[in-house]
């Protein structure tokens, strides 16, 4: 007498609960995938920021260098740059989108270094008739803030610039969306580099 009589074959198919584990293995692998996209982009746009923010930093130490004599006007005080406490006099030429601008050869080194500041940490005025535009490297970045402070022995200046760590996308009232601590701040990041003019 064969075994093979003894065992009825009723295999006609999958079973619910295969198809049930398939799907499921399936959706965590598909959730993963999803997960790892949005990293990969939020990690482009971080290594974009702080990309921005080195060249940034570089455009300024070559100001400070090229100014040297008056590199303790480079500081800001401890806090950071205010973009809105108006317009100094700018020393350098630029164009505004519609003609370019010569610079003003009676500036001092003083009113240099204010205008480097500036040019750096806000940028010069775009005039586009009413289009959006940026018009300077700070533009890309997320809430810049620019801290400078200079030493005296050695001479130096310590720059430190920080941004808003954007994680995705915008909320449905438009506005872009930045990771958020524990406590409730936004996440920020910074790069912080030393000049010794």
């Amino acid at each position: 007498m064969s075994l093979n009589r003894l065992i009825p074959v009723r295999i006609a198919g999958f079973s619910m609960i295969e198809i049930l584990v398939t799907l499921a293995i399936t959706t965590i692998g598909l959730v993963g995938l999803a997960s790892l996209q949005l990293q990969a982009t939020k990690s482009t746009s971080d290594a974009g920021s702080r990309s921005q923010a080195i060249w940034m930093l570089e455009d300024l130490g070559n100001r400070i260098r090229a100014n040297s004599t008056a590199y303790d006007s480079y500081s800001t005080g401890g806090g950071a740059f205010n973009c809105g406490g108006g317009q100094p006099k700018i020393c350098s030429s630029y164009n505004n989108g519609a003609a370019s601008i010569t610079a003003d050869l009676s500036c001092t080194s003083q009113e240099q270094a204010a205008s480097d500041i500036w040019e750096v940490a806000c940028g010069t005025p775009a005039n586009i008739n009413g289009r959006l535009t940026r018009s300077s490297a700070a533009d890309f970045l997320a809430n810049p803030q620019l801290v400078l402070t200079t030493g005296a022995i050695p001479k130096s200046v310590t720059a430190t610039l920080s941004w808003d760590v954007r994680t995705s996308g915008v909320d449905s009232d438009g506005n872009a969306i930045y990771a958020v601590t524990n406590d409730g701040d936004v996440s920020r990041s910074s790069i912080t580099m030393v000049f010794y003019p």
